[in-house]
């Protein structure tokens, strides 16, 4: 029952915010977003993201996410997350290079959240190594309503864990420290812009239900 439940709370949050799939490969573990920067991103080597630049926001697409092993992830279970984060990201290179749509897409961007904010840390810098960098943190000065919105993610990302893989489930992750990194489009293609013939194969099959490219949604703050 949480399991339908939490299918269709985030199947409409989809919706409502136009996060679509650019690839068919079982292996693929994001979704993507379009957005514009709504300020200028200062980023830490010292590069900056200009306000208003076209962006691609990352989401985890939770379905495609391996399951932790029982007794909690294991080397096996690592090494395989880091080839299908490989994937993904030769995914989304091909899915830009063959869609002249996204040609002014200037920078991939993707908000890490976790249970506290040395685990976050840890993981951004562990996202270094795939090209990401780390934005510097804005004054955090939330409303009522926006905490309250921060409130609600946090419930509904820890249901989504505890119906998608409950043994990655802990009770800290109801309170979660975000922490946003970009990745630079140059970056991207020259990392991951030849994708394998393989992995092409599932830019070119099934259907997309992309949104209209007028209305992208503003970049998450």
């Amino acid at each position: 029952m949480l399991n339908s439940l939490v299918s269709m709370i985030d199947g409409a949050l989809r919706a409502r915010q136009e996060i679509f799939e650019y690839s068919n490969n079982p292996h693929c573990v994001f979704r993507l977003q379009l957005g514009a920067a709504t300020n200028d991103i200062a980023l830490s080597d010292g590069t900056l993201v200009p306000v208003g630049s076209r962006l691609i926001n990352l989401h985890l697409w939770n379905e495609h996410i391996p399951p932790f092993p029982a007794r909690g992830p294991t080397l096996g279970w690592a090494r395989g997350m880091c080839r299908d984060l490989e994937t993904s990201l030769e995914e989304l290179a091909g899915f830009l290079a063959s869609n002249s749509a996204f040609d002014d897409i200037a920078a991939v961007g993707g908000k890490m959240m976790f249970g506290s904010t040395e685990q976050t840390r840890l993981v951004a810098h562990f996202a270094e190594r795939y090209g990401f960098v780390r934005a510097f943190d804005r004054a955090a000065d939330h409303s009522i309503a926006e905490w309250l919105h921060l409130v609600g993610e946090n419930i509904l990302v820890s249901m989504i864990v505890i119906a998608q893989n409950p043994a990655a489930f802990r009770t800290d992750l109801f309170h979660r420290d975000r922490v946003q990194v970009y990745l630079h489009r140059a970056e991207l293609v020259r990392r991951f812009g030849a994708p394998r013939k393989t992995a092409l194969a599932f830019q070119l099959n099934g259907k997309r239900n992309m949104p209209s490219f007028g209305s992208a949604a503003g970049a998450p703050k």
